[in-house]
């Protein structure tokens, strides 16, 4: 049984950590008792992968098709449909493997942990489930070999990021004797050699409850949690002679160089990667993350701390890299900076840059406002909870597991006051940050130069080493082999087509759904508007700025402007004081720009948001730095702007194979309707091809000062005097005189035209991102709840059946987008390119006859679990104002959700038929493999640049 081993309140977040440890297994079980009403819980597993065939990864994907207790095909994906959830999805790093889910619902959470544990301890890892998510070879209808499998095609995916191959690169040779070396995720080409033996060898040596932890947050009856956890899983186990551990490294005698090759795109041939990293000692000792942490605040946190500043100012290269840093994921921290857009050969003269601006920063050299800079900032982590995509508790669940993965003290890297006091009395000392920056970089010999060259040759070397290997694997091809890849497929495609018996799962019904959902209020006091909320002493605002008659050339650029207008000096001031006074007064400052529509009139708005957040007693100082951005930003920093400009077409151009499927879908979107085609050309490929195409006419300096005119234009129809103003706070007495939440002119209309060429974007890749569009609806509309419904029915019935399992690609859907009224489909990191297209519209077909109730009422779980989602109390209070801002008020809102629980199946068959036989839109964004898949449907292919 369990047994509680260690207790502490955290103040600062508010709760309880509780350790506890099994008496048989040492298992570690650490609990975070909260009132919070989302309740989280994870079972992590040390994996130590000794290559790089993605063996952990490809078991993470394969033990959730099917497990001794729950025999059907693929449990993970029919539980998404079949509960109400929060949060649910399986992690691969590159020491552990980890399985959470998060839920509201008590009974909810019951049925999830019971599928989770089930799928993580007693898995069927069933050989047609490995040959699906790991790899297989099929024959064509050329009677041609190909190679299949979601994990294989997502790594090719994932590999063509230039960043994935630097950070990869990089550790290879920064760990070269530990598991670290490895690509845990798995290199393409060594995926190949993997073989369902070695999948089941892994699990049984790795899956053990010698080898788990297990994490809990939230109002949890934790006497009940365990009792479940020893009755299911550890009472089925015996105890292994011993567990996995992972060495720490061997430390280099001197700094080492080394180099990889990556594919750049058309424009940048000659445009390496450069980035020196060091080992910076355990990621779990608390004091020492957090003292590197500091470190690397004050060295390159904002563009006046002395490294980051020396890089982006420095001619050496176009950008700082993408991995820039403190790394704590592996067992020893990782810290690196760099450069890309680095000319052959300069490697070492970054390596010099860094080594001599390291030293300028001993003997005083960094100042003491720069010191309490990142004091401040790590404060301001601290007590932040923070919202995103992942729950509040599986991010603090997150932070502390590297204490149990590495047999430490978990609760001490949450509850780290101590340590923060105690860095604070360090600091004081006169040689203290001279010693931290000698004894960790300077005179650390455990130090990597390394350098990812570009081959504008390289992605036809993989395509080429592809090629061979299928003519080796044709070549080896007898009868007998054709004929077992042949019914290899048959089976696979018999396993995918079989209806499984789902009433063996645990489901959510309609009747468990509550009846409705609670909303943030605003508060009032002495005439000044606010939302109260927990926010730990932060207090958060967003001052928002009409834009007025922007031009088309001026949208292309205005995210830019957003971008580069917290970037640059105020007044007399230069942009590096500027960053040190945000870093000594705020927690973040930045810009963005709202694009809006009323539905009910079609008229189109734009808005610059500036958003900051701070402890309460900086309140006013902040408020004065945002009105000082507006009215005094310094756009004569001409070099400080070129320098924004490079590093956001690098940061743009890196976020393509991450989110290649939302940018297709954007620029589909942007075919038809107008509003989606004033998002697209802001935010999406065509704004960083409006970009790169200025630079590229005019050249890097003409080029920027193009751009920098543009940026000046737009900032001039700024409204000085916002139109609203969000403050967000736990403490009302924090508001200053004369905040108000409405104030100012309104907003003039914007409007750009639809797109009128359905296009394919050439990146370097190995894979595509497919989108189709059609008319939708906006929020107001009946039809809006029926077209979301719609749009999950068909990912859940049709669409990851079709196109992930059978086709291969990583992710594939449908949903409605009720803001612009478009109903999107998109397929992600994909194998195909025609044959996803048939699909989207063979899935449009499969309604007629094959839609049934139980779809509708999967997807009315799936929807209502979006909509009734927790955030954060920040997140929350933005949300409800922006909201409210739109038009769209808490009983909008609540007749919304209640419409979805009352659609009908007919419903969904009627806006089928009414929406998805109109004319659609296609885009896609991909690789030049598939010129002839682009030719057959039509799309104007184009580059970006």
């Amino acid at each position: 049984m369990f047994e509680l081993i260690d207790s502490k309140k955290v103040d600062l977040l508010n709760l309880n950590a509780n350790l506890y440890e099994h008496s048989k297994f040492k298992t570690k079980h650490l609990h975070l008792e909260s009132d919070n009403s989302e309740k989280v819980f994870m079972v992590a597993f040390k994996t130590v992968p000794e290559d790089s065939t993605g063996i952990a990864h490809i078991l993470e994907h394969t033990a959730l098709c099917g497990s001794k207790r729950f025999p059907v095909r693929d449990p993970f994906f029919m539980m998404l449909r079949r509960s109400i959830n929060t949060f649910m999805n399986a992690f691969t790093s590159s020491d552990w493997t980890a399985y959470p889910f998060a839920t509201q619902n008590p009974k909810d959470f019951e049925n999830l942990l019971k599928v989770y544990t089930d799928a993580a301890f007693f898995p069927n890892l069933d050989e047609l489930d490995f040959f699906q998510e790991g790899h297989r070879l099929e024959l064509n209808e050329n009677n041609e070999l190909e190679i299949k499998g979601v994990v294989f095609n997502e790594m090719k995916g994932a590999m063509s990021a230039p960043s994935s191959q630097l950070w990869h690169g990089m550790t290879k040779h920064l760990f070269p004797e530990t598991t670290y070396q490895y690509n845990s995720g798995g290199e393409p080409k060594d995926i190949l050699n993997l073989t369902h033996d070695d999948l089941v060898n892994f699990h049984q040596s790795h899956y053990h409850p010698t080898n788990a932890s297990f994490y809990s947050f939230g109002d949890i009856d934790i006497k009940e949690l365990q009792e479940f956890l020893e009755d299911n899983v550890m009472s089925q186990f015996d105890p292994l002679d011993s567990s996995l551990s992972v060495p720490l490294a061997r430390k280099f005698d001197s700094p080492k160089y080394s180099f990889e090759y990556y594919q750049p795109t058309e424009d940048k041939k000659d445009s390496n990667h450069v980035v020196l990293s060091w080992l910076l000692g355990k990621s779990y000792d608390s004091f020492n993350l957090l003292e590197k942490y500091f470190l690397s605040s004050l060295l390159i946190d904002n563009s006046s701390s002395p490294l980051r500043q020396a890089l982006e100012t420095t001619d050496l290269g176009s950008s700082v890299s993408p991995i820039m840093g403190l790394e704590p994921s592996n067992k020893e921290l990782v810290f690196a900076v760099g450069l890309e857009g680095v000319s052959p050969d300069k490697a070492k003269d970054i390596e010099k840059l860094v080594i001599c601006s390291l030293e300028s920063a001993l003997n005083g050299g960094i100042s003491q406002s720069k010191i309490d800079a990142a004091l401040h900032q790590l404060e301001i982590s601290q007590r932040e909870i923070s919202g995103g995509t992942m729950p509040y508790g599986l991010q603090l669940i997150l932070g502390a597991m590297g204490g149990c993965i590495h047999d430490e003290d978990p609760i001490a890297l949450l509850d780290i006051n101590k340590n923060i006091e105690l860095l604070k009395e360090k600091v004081k000392s006169s040689n203290y940050i001279d010693t931290l920056i000698k004894d960790c970089l300077i005179n650390n010999n455990h130090r990597l130069l390394f350098e990812l060259k570009a081959d504008p040759e390289f992605n036809d070397k993989e395509n080429s080493y592809y090629k061979d290997y299928l003519a080796q694997k044709s070549k080896e091809l007898d009868e007998a082999s054709k004929k077992e890849i042949i019914e290899l497929s048959s089976r696979l495609n018999d396993r995918q087509n079989k209806i499984d018996d789902e009433s063996i799962l645990p489901k959510i019904e309609k009747k468990d759904i509550p009846d409705s959902r609670s909303f943030p209020e605003i508060s009032s006091q002495n005439n000044k508007k606010f939302y109260k909320a927990g926010t730990n002493g932060i207090i958060y605002h967003d001052y928002i700025f009409s834009l007025e008659d922007l031009n088309e050339e001026e949208i292309g650029l205005a995210s830019l402007y957003a971008y580069v207008l917290t970037n640059i000096g105020l007044r007399d001031k230069s942009y590096d004081e500027i960053q040190e006074y945000q870093s000594l007064i705020t927690g973040n400052i930045s810009a963005s720009i709202k694009p809006d529509i009323n539905h009910l009139t079609g008229e189109q708005k734009l808005s610059l948001i500036i958003s900051a957040k701070s402890l309460e007693k900086n309140a006013s100082k902040m408020r004065d730095l945002i009105i000082e951005s507006i009215n005094h930003a310094r756009f004569d920093e001409t070099k400080r702007i070129q320098e924004l400009i490079q590093h956001s077409i690098a940061r743009n151009e890196e976020a393509i194979s991450s989110n290649g499927h939302g940018l297709a879908m954007d620029y589909a979107a942007g075919g038809i309707s107008s509003f989606a085609a004033l998002s697209a050309s802001m935010f999406g490929i065509k704004k960083l091809q409006g970009i790169k195409s200025i630079i590229n006419k005019f050249g890097i300096e003409k080029g920027s000062y193009k751009v920098i005119e543009i940026l000046r234009n737009i900032h001039k129809k700024v409204k000085k005097k916002p139109s609203n103003i969000l403050t967000v706070l736990s403490d009302a007495n924090a508001l200053s005189d004369g905040l108000v939440t409405e104030s100012g002119s309104q907003n003039t209309q914007t409007k750009v035209s639809i797109f009128k060429n359905e296009s394919a974007w050439i990146i370097p890749a190995q894979v595509n991102y497919c989108a189709e569009t059609y008319q939708g609806v906006n929020f107001f509309h009946d039809d809006a709840p029926k077209l979301s419904l719609l749009g999950a029915a068909l990912r859940n019935g049709y669409l990851h059946t079709a196109i992930r399992e059978k086709g291969g690609a990583y992710g594939a859907g449908a949903m409605h987008d009720s803001s612009s009224g478009v109903f999107k489909f998109f397929s992600y990191r994909d194998p195909n390119c025609c044959e996803t297209f048939d699909e989207f519209q063979a899935s449009i077909n499969w309604i007629n006859n094959n839609l049934k109730q139980k779809h509708l009422d999967e997807a009315v779980l799936n929807v209502i679990s979006s909509v009734d989602k927790p955030l954060s109390p920040v997140g929350e209070a933005k949300s409800d104002f922006y909201q409210n801002l739109n038009g769209i008020n808490h009983q909008m809102r609540l007749d919304y959700r209640n419409k979805i629980l009352n659609t009908s199946l007919q419903d969904l068959h009627e806006v089928a038929d009414k929406y998805l036989t109109t004319k659609s839109f296609k885009s896609v964004i991909g690789s030049k493999n598939f010129e002839s898949d682009f030719e057959s449907l039509s799309l104007h292919q184009r580059e970006l640049n």
